[in-house]
């Protein structure tokens, strides 16, 4: 009896660690539109490119949405990213996601996610792109995405939750 008690508690502390280590942030939760005419942002700084290239997000609609490896919903929000980008590339549309892991944590997974994953991926630069962006809104959780056009961003939230529509509202 001993034994399941403690596999049991055991259990509850490791969801309770993976539910409370990324995404419970109520500002990652939400849709926010920022001011209609956008906030002003600097360009990606990007320490390496891990799958697709460099994109230059002061022109057109670009999603820059941070993630990472260890982090449940954000392992589950990379096939509906991957359907975005699919939607939207004819419009021009770039996709990328970005990191702080290492780039030996962040290479063979997203190699493990093959088709999975058919976006651009970034390792960030000692966390300068994270900084500037997760930074001017004060947020923490991930996955978070950034809906930019034209170099300023237009909304955030999470990818989940109302990207699709800001990707329509930014187009239009």
């Amino acid at each position: 009896m001993f034994f399941y008690m403690k596999i049991f508690f055991n259990f509850c502390l490791i969801l309770l660690f993976v539910l409370t280590s990324c995404g419970l942030d109520d500002r990652t939760q939400g849709n926010n539109i920022v001011s209609p005419g956008g906030d002003p942002i600097g360009q990606l700084k990007v320490a390496h490119w891990v799958k697709g290239k460099s994109v230059d997000i002061s022109k057109g609609v670009n999603v820059v949405e941070f993630w990472a490896t260890w982090c449940p919903p954000c392992r589950t929000s990379i096939p509906h990213l991957t359907e975005i980008q699919f939607k939207y590339k004819d419009d021009g549309v770039n996709i990328i996601g970005v990191t702080n892991e290492p780039l030996e944590t962040v290479e063979p997974f997203v190699n493990r996610m093959g088709k999975k994953m058919e976006y651009g991926v970034a390792v960030d630069k000692g966390r300068s792109t994270s900084n500037e962006f997760m930074g001017r809104y004060d947020l923490r959780g991930i996955p978070h995405a950034f809906v930019i056009k034209d170099g300023k961003i237009v909304w955030h939230g999470h990818p989940m939750k109302g990207l699709e529509d800001a990707i329509e509202n930014a187009l239009n």
